[in-house]
C-alpha cells in the first residue's frame, strides 16, 4: 500500500523517484542534482528550491547530492505551466553555455556554485565541501582530468585553493578576468 507523505528524505548518491504528479516540492535541506536523461547535469538545486515532478516525465532525473529532505506541496495546473518554462529556460542556458571554451566554462560552473553554495569568508568565497572535481566535469562536460589540470593554473595564478577541503575562491575578480583571457585566446 502506498502512502502519501507530506515529507520525504532521500540518501546521499540517490536517485529521487516520485510517485505523484502536479506536485512539487521544496528542499528543506540538502543539495540536489538536476540532469537531463543524456546525463548532462542542468543543475544544483538546495534549500528553498523546488523540484517538480511532472518533470521526471519530461526527461529530467533528480539526484540526492547529500542527504536531502523535502516538503511536499500541491501546485495548480498555472503554477506548474510556469514551473516548467523555468526549467526550460534553465536547460537552455545550460546548453548556451557549451559554446564557450574548457576554461570559460569551468569558470562559469565555479562562479555558479559559490553564488549558490557558497559562504563569504576571510580570505574568499568558501563552496560547500560535498563539490567534487568529477562534478565539475560532469557540469562543464569535461574529462575529469583536464579539470585537474585546469584548476591547477588557477591555484597557480591565486583564482582558487583546493587543498584542504573545502574549495575557495581566493578572488572572485581575477576568476572573471581570468575566464575572459583564456576566452580571448582561444
Amino acid at each position: 500500500m502506498y502512502h502519501d507523505w507530506s515529507e520525504m528524505t532521500f540518501s546521499e548518491k540517490q536517485e529521487m523517484a516520485f510517485h505523484s504528479s502536479n506536485t512539487f516540492f521544496i528542499i528543506k535541506r540538502g543539495i540536489v542534482v538536476m540532469r537531463s536523461k543524456s546525463g548532462s547535469i542542468i543543475s544544483y538545486l538546495t534549500t528553498g528550491d523546488f523540484i517538480l515532478t511532472n518533470l521526471v516525465n519530461e526527461g529530467i532525473i533528480f539526484y540526492a547530492k547529500t542527504e536531502v529532505q523535502l516538503e511536499k506541496q500541491r501546485i495548480s495546473q498555472i503554477s506548474m505551466e510556469s514551473c516548467i518554462k523555468i526549467y526550460n529556460r534553465q536547460l537552455l542556458e545550460r546548453l548556451d553555455e557549451y559554446k564557450w571554451s574548457a576554461p570559460m566554462r569551468l569558470c562559469l560552473c565555479l562562479k555558479q556554485l559559490a553564488n549558490k553554495f557558497g559562504t563569504n569568508v576571510e580570505k574568499g568565497i568558501q563552496i560547500a565541501p560535498a563539490f567534487t572535481q568529477y562534478d565539475l566535469a560532469d557540469y562543464c562536460n569535461l574529462k575529469r582530468e583536464y579539470v585537474s589540470l585546469l584548476l591547477r593554473k588557477m591555484i597557480e595564478a591565486g583564482i582558487i585553493r583546493v587543498k584542504p577541503k573545502p574549495w575557495m575562491i581566493l578572488n572572485m575578480e581575477k576568476l572573471d578576468e581570468y575566464a575572459l583571457k583564456k576566452t580571448s585566446n582561444s
